[in-house]
């Protein structure tokens, strides 16, 4: 769109409007309400002196704008309103309203008609109205300003301002022409460019600032985004090697399971046949002692029991050496096992020592360089020290001290800063690890909702199938550590029950012992075996006692012991008889119905009573009540006592005495006792005390077994669902497998949940505001380091003003070789930290737990020992009583050879079967325990492959190089890892925050060069400005001064006038005088012009101006005064013509004046003070 002139915006500008009315209430001296209908041409308002007509023209002003009270006349704003003269009361405000015609639409209002009002009141408030509704003073001003109308224009001229326009200041002239020219557009416009031109020239000095500051830190960030793209490079070739290494790991561990898997199933298989195979042999061997026990009772019943029992302690001695054998091969194999594992632990304790060892060297090589370095700073430092007192530089040891207490902190501070960093690179990695976790969830939560959306019966139906699996697992895991807790009950049980039984058969043993000593007799022995009912048994054999009173008893009972009780006197004939018929010898009989029996007497009884007395034999012997008469003739007045001095004491001859020892005392007198050899068993009677063991003991092996039988049943219950819940496990495995495969579902897809990823999202809040304090506490470190190096930087330029710049330079490379010696110091130091975390909380870590282990197995490998040395000496002596067992039993032997061959023969193949058990059960036991371990190595392999998977799964899309082994890959993360930590700390961020830095430097280099350019185009248009301005100016000027040279000849006679440019080279660097020449050839100076000669100059001007550029009316207050009648009569006839124009309201008391106007208006004032107006022609 092409630009409007001044000129066209001018005439485009005026659109002509008229004062209609003007309304004045309480105003000055208008009390009350006035109005005043002017006419759209010449108006003129008449009047006395002081009668009011100057506050028509005040009220105007008052309207229009005027904020100055003093240039309305009035000392103050509240002074406008009606004071109520001597007489009446104010008014509470003045109120003045202008109508102004708009039907040329002047104003932005469709109304035909505009009123603006304005208040005062009595605080001095002022309240402005347009049609009635309130505005603001601007906004009056802003919409008179629409219409050209300005209160302090010259197309109003208050009483005796008419020659200010002659004696103004030329520079105010030339503005009035340059008003009326629109200068002030192009004023505006300039105005306008040259605050744009102080805009772009501070925004150029803020962007060179920064630009400045910028470069500085983009230099400064060059390093660390050097540094960081290094940094980068090699992690991702650690990672590229990572992901490859774990691609290796991965397929490796896959073809371990499999194997594993084809292991465990073949172990299985094994372990089952060699159960199977143990089953059978078990069956055998019961069958067989079952046929061994038909052949003992057929030998016991041909034999002695006496070679029975010690065929027994054969077997047993045998049984006892195999099993001693068998847990000396399982003891060896244990020590052999532990040799291994000793050794293995040794190898690998060998190499964690050696790896300590070679970071040791590494750390004492790193020592020995911080050592050096540290003497090559202390060197410099000395150097530096020389250079200054050589060169004189001691001036300025002080700003020295204080760069070295700043470079002091800036290297803490950068300490601090490679820790914030580190802290922050670690948060870095755990948040991107828990945005691949959430991002995972989250593909899998989507995709189990794509295909719920489809399948989403079957996906019910998998999911409840996984949950009734995980419970299926929970409940085989419980069955399975019942089963376990069952089984070790019953082995338990079975320990107590073998044990119980060994005692069982040695008391046994002892009992039958002693019944056989009582059958020892031939002729005993064939009445017992003639087994009636009527014959009870020898009287060794109806009385039990006490192991403590045993031999006291025998020795008191004497040969009464083998003494047999029958029934009666007829039993004993008939067994006397049967002995004599056969020759078997003589047996004593006690027939209970003839058996005599005598009380014992009280004085024996009390006797017994005494000290160091056992008391009475009949009370220390338990039997059967039906034999007391047996028993009481057996040991009428028997005394058992201590020992022969208390039978002594209590006088021999009085009772029978026998001692705990064996000595007896006879009624008689006589006395027998002495030495005898220990017993290693009773000879007479039952001992009390081994008949309640043995009761004891098959007691108890009766409750072990009913225990036995409910454990078993139990287990066999147990093993029964184990069973069921495996086939359901395995069955819903398959189950779950097919459908997740045709769903193409992964077992974990539905272990996604929003909780778990709600969880991990508030860990990752959490790492955000760590985060984001590390982000602070960076930055604050890094302005804290800018403002140290700034300061250190003033401080050397500070010391290179003080000395000469090439010794300074010469002091800067000391100074900068120190700088980087201390931040090798810092770095290798640093690195010698690392190793020993790396030593202590690692490597020496591990070395203690290995030798822990090799603690404790070396506990077990000697416990296993002492075990084996023990073993070894028990089978030696088992050894040696078995051969002497033999040999005893070889008479017997001769005697059954038959039978006991047949015996052997079973009992060897039991032997075979045991041992071939035996065998099978170490292999069983073995086998399982590799299973177990194979097993376990399998969900170890499981565990670690998940986790491998999980660990490969960060690194997604990274490019594998398979063509390295996992060696070459092992050395190549080593050494990325290695240089990575030579390069120390980098600040990863420096990549984005340089990009960031280095585009908003780009950024600021354009914005510079486009507001160069806006500051190139701003100075044009401002020339362009200052040209047309001064051309539009110099135009205008013209026809101002030519329509001023036409007009003063209208209204003079004589003379003439011009207006001059005191400056043309630059009109607006100076004025417009006017020239005035009344007579004669010279120009006057305006001051010496009289008063109606200004007058007539300055009306002169003013219709010049007019002529130009109207304005919409022209308010002028007694401008004529100074007039005489001929000049009047001109003036008048020139506004004449001139209203046809513009609208004149002219205040005047000239009557040529007052003939020319088409209105006219009276202003009178009545006593009070009050104007009223009156119209005189309309």
């Amino acid at each position: 769109m092409e630009e409007q002139t001044p000129e066209q915006v001018a005439v485009e500008a005026q659109k002509e409007t008229k004062i209609n009315k003007i309304v004045m209430s309480g105003f000055k001296s208008f009390a009350k309400h006035t109005e005043i209908l002017f006419n759209e041409s010449y108006n003129c308002i008449l009047g006395p002196n002081g009668s009011g007509k100057s506050n028509i023209l005040d009220a105007l002003c008052f309207v229009l704008g005027k904020s100055s009270s003093k240039s309305l006349r009035a000392e103050r704003t509240a002074n406008l309103i009606y004071n109520g003269g001597k007489l009446k009361k104010p008014s509470k405000q003045g109120e003045v309203s202008i109508f102004f015609d708009n039907n040329k639409k002047t104003f932005p209002t469709e109304d035909n008609e505009v009123k603006i009002t304005r208040i005062v009141r009595q605080s001095g408030q002022s309240v402005y109205k347009i049609n009635d509704e309130t505005r603001t003073r601007q906004e009056i001003i802003d919409l008179l300003s629409i219409a050209r109308i300005n209160p302090d224009g010259y197309n109003i001229i208050l009483q005796g301002d008419i020659a200010k326009f002659v004696e103004m200041h030329p520079d105010q002239r030339r503005e009035l022409i340059g008003e009326i020219a629109g200068i002030s557009i192009y004023e505006e416009k300039k105005h306008k460019a040259l605050l744009e031109m102080q805009k772009v020239d501070e925004r150029l000095k803020e962007t060179d600032i920064v630009l400045t500051e910028r470069n500085t830190y983009l230099k400064e960030l060059k390093k660390d985004r050097d540094q960081a793209l290094k940094y980068k490079d090699m992690s991702d070739k650690i990672r590229q090697n990572k992901a490859s290494y774990l691609k290796f790991q991965i397929d490796k561990k896959e073809k371990e399971k499999n194997d594993l898997q084809t292991r465990l199933d073949e172990t299985n298989q094994e372990l089952s046949k060699i159960n199977s195979r143990i089953a059978d042999l078990t069956k055998q061997n019961q069958e067989k002692r079952g046929q061994i026990e038909q052949i003992t009772k057929e030998i016991e019943q041909k034999g002695e029991v006496e070679q029975v029992n010690l065929n027994k302690e054969v077997e047993e001695l045998k049984i006892d050496i195999t099993k001693k054998n068998s847990r000396m091969n399982t003891i060896k194999n244990e020590l052999n096992r532990i040799n291994n594992r000793k050794k293995d632990l040794r190898n690998s304790s060998l190499e964690i020592e050696n790896k300590i060892k070679d970071l040791e060297t590494e750390k004492e090589n790193m020592q020995k360089d911080i050592s050096e370095k540290k003497k090559e700073r202390n060197l410099i430092t000395e150097k530096i020290h020389n250079f200054r007192q050589k060169n004189k530089l001691d001036n300025i040891v002080d700003i020295e001290k204080q760069i070295g207490g700043i470079d002091k902190k800036s290297e803490e501070l950068q300490k601090d800063v490679q820790a914030t960093r580190e802290q922050q690179h670690n948060l870095i990695r755990e948040k991107d690890g828990i945005l691949h976790e959430i991002s995972t969830i989250d593909a899998q939560i989507n995709k189990v909702l794509d295909i719920e959306k489809e399948n989403k019966k079957r996906l019910e139906e998998v999911k409840d199938k996984r949950s009734e699996f995980k419970k299926s697992t929970l409940e085989l895991n419980k069955k399975l550590e019942e089963d376990t807790s069952l089984a070790a009950q019953l082995s338990n049980a079975r320990k107590k029950i073998y044990n119980a039984n060994e005692e069982l058969e040695k008391l046994k043993a002892k009992n039958i012992s002693t019944k056989e000593l009582s059958y020892a007799d031939v002729a005993i022995k064939r009445i017992m075996g003639l087994k009636k009912p009527e014959v009870y048994g020898t009287v060794a054999e109806l009385g039990n006692v006490k192991s403590k009173y045993s031999l006291a008893l025998e020795i008191a009972a004497g040969h009464k012991l083998k003494s047999v009780v029958v029934k009666d006197d007829k039993t004993a004939s008939e067994c006397i008889r049967y002995l004599k018929n056969n020759k078997l010898g003589v047996v004593t009989f006690f027939p209970l119905n003839k058996i005599k029996s005598s009380a014992t007497r009280a004085d024996i009884k009390n006797l017994s009573k005494s000290k160091g007395s056992q008391g009475m034999a009949i009370n220390l012997i338990s039997f059967d009540n039906k034999f007391k008469k047996v028993f009481e003739h057996v040991f009428a007045d028997t005394m058992v006592v201590d020992n022969i001095d208390v039978a002594r004491r209590l006088g021999i001859g009085n009772a029978k005495y026998v001692t705990l020892e064996g000595d007896m005392a006879e009624k008689s007198g006589a006395m027998r006792g002495g030495f005898r050899f220990k017993r290693k068993q009773s000879m007479g009677f039952k001992e009390e005390d081994i008949a309640k063991e043995i009761e004891k003991y098959e007691k108890e092996i009766k409750d072990l077994k009913n225990s036995i039988d409910v454990v078993e049943k139990a287990r066999i219950e147990n093993e029964e669902l184990i069973s069921g819940l495996r086939a359901k496990k395995a069955s819903l495995e398959g189950e779950i497998i097919k459908i997740e495969k045709s769903l193409h579902l992964e077992a974990t897809d539905l272990e996604a949940t929003e909780q778990k990823k709600s969880s991990l999202s508030e860990h990752q809040k959490e790492i955000d505001n760590k985060m984001r304090l590390v982000q602070d506490k960076t930055n604050a470190l890094n302005n804290e380091l800018v403002t140290i190096k700034t300061e250190r930087q003033k401080l050397r330029s500070a010391i290179s003003q003080l000395s000469n710049p090439t010794l300074i330079a010469e002091l800067n490379a000391f100074e900068e070789k120190l700088k980087e010696l201390g931040e090798n110091i810092i770095r290798i130091d640093s690195e010698i930290k690392n190793i020993d975390t790396q030593a202590e909380d690692i490597y020496k870590n591990e070395l203690e737990k290995t030798e822990s282990i090799i603690k404790q197995i070396e506990k077990d490998y000697d416990e296993f020992n002492n075990e084996l040395g023990n073993l070894t000496k028990d089978i030696k002596d088992r050894n040696e009583e078995l051969k002497n067992k033999e040999e005893m039993a070889q008479d017997f032997y001769a005697k059954f050879k038959g039978l006991f061959h047949k015996r052997s023969e079973i009992d060897q193949e039991i032997q075979k079967n045991q041992a071939t058990m035996n065998n099978r059960q170490d292999d069983s036991r073995k086998i399982e325990v590799r299973s177990n371990t194979l097993s376990l190595k399998s969900a170890e392999l499981n565990s670690v492959l998940s986790g491998l998977n999980l660990e490969f799964q960060q690194y997604e899309g990274v490019k594998l190089d398979l063509s390295k082994n996992e060696e070459q890959l092992k050395n190549e993360i080593r050494k990325f890892e290695k240089m990575q930590l030579e390069i120390g700390s980098v600040n990863m961020r420096a990549l984005e925050i340089y990009e960031d830095v280095e585009r908003q430097y780009n950024i600021l280099m354009e914005k510079k060069d486009r507001l160069g350019k806006e500051k190139e185009d701003v100075l044009k248009m401002m020339q362009e400005i200052e040209s047309k301005k001064k051309d539009l100016f110099m135009k205008i000027f013209d026809v101002v001064n030519s329509n001023f040279k036409k007009f003063f000849s209208l209204l003079t006679t004589k003379g003439d006038a011009n207006l001059v440019i005191e400056n043309e080279e630059n009109p607006f660097e100076a004025g417009v005088r006017i020239n005035v020449k009344i007579t004669g050839s010279k120009f006057l100076d305006i001051r010496s012009l009289s008063g109606g000669e200004k007058t007539l100059t300055a009306l002169a001007f003013i219709f010049a101006m007019q002529e130009h550029e109207p304005a919409s009316f022209y308010v002028l207050d007694e401008v004529d005064a100074a007039l005489d009648k001929h000049n009047s009569e001109k003036f008048a006839k020139l506004i004449r013509q001139y209203s046809e124009k513009a609208q004149y309201v002219i205040m005047s008391h000239n009557d040529s004046v007052i003939s020319e106007a088409n209105s006219l208006y009276g202003i009178s004032m009545n006593e009070h003070g009050i104007s009223q107006v009156v119209s005189l022609r309309v």
